[in-house]
């Protein structure tokens, strides 16, 4: 269901936009999934300067990862109440059916025994309708007491950078960070990506709920000799000398995780 659900506004793209070739053949079915969903990602259209219909800014985080001053934004989306009838066209048209048959000559390739079609993606995006998708929240973990918050955004070239924090429920103490870049949004597991023994300095600024449950977060970050993630094949041996910059979000949307059993 997850290769589904990340298939789904990639059908949506390959449908406006043309077709794709299909994937090379592949030696195991991990590497062929990897393949299969860099392939997908490389026939995305440029990265969307302006905002779109339903779209908002949540935040912002301004860093410096190697290219210069860049601003990352992160996007709140409303889902369109019609997402459903706007599928339904955008299948029924020659380009949808030809995205839904070379999104499944991928997942072939892949390996993983995994088939997508009309009526899969259908159920998907009903259940997206009218709903706001965003890029960055806070999620309550209840049983370990913990606030995990997901900073996600994007620059102008199509780079993403991601910060996550940890907080003590109760004190709103920061307990762990983590930080990771990924330079070329073509290559979706091509990242550089901070670990547990070298986690990038984080001095945050504000850090407190709002009336309506949302959190209001503040900070600056500095991490140096990001290593590569270890997904990332095409930066292996490489390092990111340097990332820097702060981070300001006024309502993160909170997601509750109740304990087990409740």
């Amino acid at each position: 269901m997850r290769t589904i659900t990340f298939l789904v506004p990639v059908l949506l793209s390959l449908a406006a936009c043309g077709g794709q070739e299909s994937a090379p053949a592949t030696s195991s079915p991990a590497q062929g999934m990897r393949e299969a969903v860099d392939a997908a990602a490389a026939k995305l259209p440029p990265p969307e300067t302006a905002l779109q219909p339903g779209q908002s800014v949540q935040g912002t985080i301004e860093a410096s990862v190697g290219r210069g001053p860049q601003s990352f934004r992160s996007l709140s989306t409303k889902v369109a109440d019609d997402i459903g009838a706007q599928m339904d066209e955008r299948l029924a048209s020659g380009e949808g059916r030809k995205a839904i048959d070379e999104a499944n000559r991928a997942l072939a390739t892949s390996g993983t025994g995994q088939k997508v079609d009309a009526d899969t993606v259908r159920g998907v995006v009903a259940g997206m309708a009218g709903k706001s998708l965003h890029d960055s929240q806070v999620q309550h973990l209840e049983m370990i007491g913990s606030l995990q918050v997901s900073l996600n955004g994007k620059a102008a070239d199509g780079g993403a950078l991601e910060i996550g924090l940890s907080f003590d429920d109760a004190s709103l103490g920061l307990t762990d960070v983590s930080l990771s870049y990924r330079p070329d949004p073509r290559s979706m597991f091509d990242s550089f990506a901070t670990t547990k023994d070298a986690p990038p300095q984080v001095t945050i600024e504000r850090f407190e709920k709002n009336a309506d449950g949302s959190y209001a977060l503040a900070g600056t970050f500095r991490a140096a000799n990001v290593p590569a993630a270890k997904m990332a094949k095409k930066l292996v041996g490489q390092t990111l000398p340097q990332a820097e910059g702060r981070f300001e979000f006024a309502a993160l949307p909170l997601k509750a995780m109740p304990r087990f059993g409740r």
